[in-house]
């Protein structure tokens, strides 16, 4: 009985860049050129080799059957009976000469540790299943980011707009807060973001807003943190960073998660997010209509 053998890893890549396109076909020419010591290269040096993207490449292997770059240059190895070196991880620097060699890999563990640890804890210590059923109890929510907090702030308020009504994003400056907190209930709730440095305004709005008997959920980077001192719920997060400003990776996550957790546990989230999708469908384009799913679209 004859045994199959797998067809070369160069031909099984000429034959699906032949249905990808055009910058899979010089993928394919880069790597044949060099074959299997261009495999050696780190994904981001063989795309400008071939003057193509990130998307040239996932489907040069996905239709090549292989998982990811780490794959394919398993199956080479295999292949040719060679030892593949591990891909350089060093960063050029801004004139292209080499520079850290352990760059890009230190700088990935890293974020990759602040997500799983930030994660990890605040499942493990209730804090945000308890900070979400305080958002979902409060008669209004009331956002707030100052600095580099402003765009953590939106994200959050434009998720929870979608499933809670009475969600305010409130804008950094000094009448916005006043006018916030002269609104403002001790049945409302107060979502904040605080971060080295800690911005002085961001404090001053927790505190009158925890001084009139609202409920402060505070997402910062320690319980030592100012901000903390008028909290009722406290999502600490890992913020370290390889450069020289806070890393937004954990932030940004749990801000989302909080956001996600509040809409489940709301009555009628599901239905006024589908409607408020349904009137963004007739308001834009379609013509008076309010369909669940509206059809895609079609290229011109």
């Amino acid at each position: 009985m004859s045994v199959l053998t797998p067809d070369p890893v160069l031909r099984l890549l000429e034959r699906a860049a032949a249905h990808c396109g055009p910058g899979a076909v010089r993928l394919h020419a880069v790597l044949a050129a060099d074959f299997p010591a261009a495999l050696s290269r780190r994904p981001a040096q063989l795309l400008r080799a071939a003057d193509a993207n990130a998307e040239d490449l996932d489907q040069l292997l996905a239709m090549a059957g292989f998982a990811d770059t780490e794959d394919l240059r398993a199956c080479a190895a295999r292949e040719t009976g060679r030892r593949l070196p591990v891909p350089d991880q060093r960063i050029a620097d801004r004139e292209g000469e080499p520079g850290d060699r352990t760059a890009l890999r230190r700088i990935l563990a890293r974020e990759q540790e602040n997500l799983a640890g930030t994660l990890d804890a605040l499942h493990a210590n209730g804090a945000l299943e308890l900070a979400a059923r305080a958002v979902v109890a409060g008669r209004r929510r009331w956002v707030f980011g100052d600095m580099k907090s402003i765009g953590y702030a939106a994200l959050v308020a434009a998720d929870l707009s979608a499933a809670l009504r009475d969600v305010t994003l409130v804008q950094p400056g000094m009448g916005a807060a006043v006018t916030a907190l002269a609104d403002a209930g001790d049945q409302d709730v107060l979502i904040t973001f605080s971060f080295r440095s800690y911005s002085r305004h961001t404090v001053r709005v927790a505190r009158e807003f925890h001084a009139l008997g609202g409920t402060v959920v505070a997402i910062t980077d320690g319980y030592d943190s100012p901000v903390c001192a008028y909290a009722t719920h406290v999502l600490a997060v890992n913020t370290r960073s390889e450069s020289r400003t806070h890393s937004p990776t954990a932030v940004t996550a749990t801000g989302h998660l909080l956001a996600s957790l509040a809409a489940a546990g709301a009555k009628g989230a599901a239905r006024r997010a589908q409607r408020r999708h349904a009137l963004t469908w007739a308001l834009s384009d379609g013509e008076g209509t309010t369909p669940a799913d509206p059809p895609e679209r079609t290229a011109p």
